[in-house]
């Protein structure tokens, strides 16, 4: 490898590095937006210490995030298929296909492959998958914060925050539908493909997946945020877009709305409870991600 190739992928993994640092700024600008919104606006006392976990700013934080790596990812992908080459072909394509139906008119026309209907008509699947692995995560969570209470309880206060009982409509919108939106356009999108420029598939999908877990900042989160990242880079591989991944996204962060209390409220139940999804996932994540031919 030549030196301005390797100089070029070793920009393109700071690219991918960029996008993360990006996401925090933009949780700080959301951040003080919020505190002025209710401060100047609507004339509400918001202490800075609750700011921070008040519904507003994962409003506002995702629906930057969405604006800001949706335009950058669309940049991407027009950077790869310009607008006048894809014209070109598909007209090219089109006359190619009228030629040959005429040549042929008894031939059967081949099926154009569309990644983005071959995943929705697995939407079955991935509400298994998505739910069995917030039921895994959450029973896992409930065994380790039995053995260790001190290292979870400031991850159980920020649970709470988000998935607890009483959650405000801002804050419950933001975290199931908006963030799915960002975050997989940020780093399915925008990290995985400076990512995927620089580095060999599995290690661009391990990559993205890391980064995810650190923009968490938090050490539980990061562990499984790093699984689910993985698994996420991956079906945005395979698929070839990243709207499976939107939607395998969606319900897991909706799941957690949804796992009882009942199935994880000690130990044993716990324990049960990560068998049965491990049991359901692993299969469904084999059955998704075998090989399929395009037609």
């Amino acid at each position: 490898m030549s030196t301005n190739q390797q100089n070029k992928k070793g920009l393109q993994l700071v690219f991918a590095a960029v996008p993360l640092l990006l996401s925090f700024i933009i949780s700080l600008i959301a951040f003080f937006a919020a505190v002025f919104i209710n401060g100047a606006i609507l004339h509400a006392d918001l202490p800075a210490e609750k700011a921070a976990g008040d519904g507003l700013v994962y409003l506002i934080t995702y629906s930057l995030q969405i604006i800001i790596f949706g335009f950058w990812y669309v940049m991407i992908l027009q950077e790869r298929a310009p607008l006048s080459t894809r014209s070109s072909e598909a007209g090219t394509s089109d006359r190619k296909k009228a030629a040959d139906s005429r040549k042929n008119p008894e031939k059967k026309q081949d099926v154009k492959w569309n990644p983005v209907t071959y995943w929705a008509t697995r939407l079955p699947i991935l509400l298994i998958i998505g739910y069995g692995l917030q039921l895994a995560v959450s029973a896992v969570i409930a065994i380790l914060s039995t053995a260790f209470p001190s290292l979870f309880s400031s991850y159980k206060e920020l649970i709470s925050s988000l998935a607890g009982t009483g959650v405000d409509t801002m804050t419950f919108i933001a975290v199931s539908f908006l963030a799915p939106i960002g975050e997989e356009l940020l780093f399915r999108g925008v990290v995985f493909s400076y990512a995927r420029g620089a580095l060999k598939k599995k290690w661009a999908i391990l990559f993205q997946a890391v980064l995810f877990g650190i923009y968490h900042l938090n050490l539980v989160q990061f562990v499984y945020a790093l699984v689910i990242g993985y698994i996420l880079g991956v079906l945005a591989d395979r698929a070839g877009s990243i709207v499976p991944g939107i939607v395998l996204h969606v319900i897991i962060n909706l799941s957690a709305y949804l796992v009882p209390a009942f199935f994880i409220d000690n130990i044993p139940k716990a324990g049960l409870s990560f068998a049965l999804a491990t049991a359901i996932v692993i299969p469904c994540l084999m059955v998704m991600f075998r090989k399929k031919k395009k037609h």
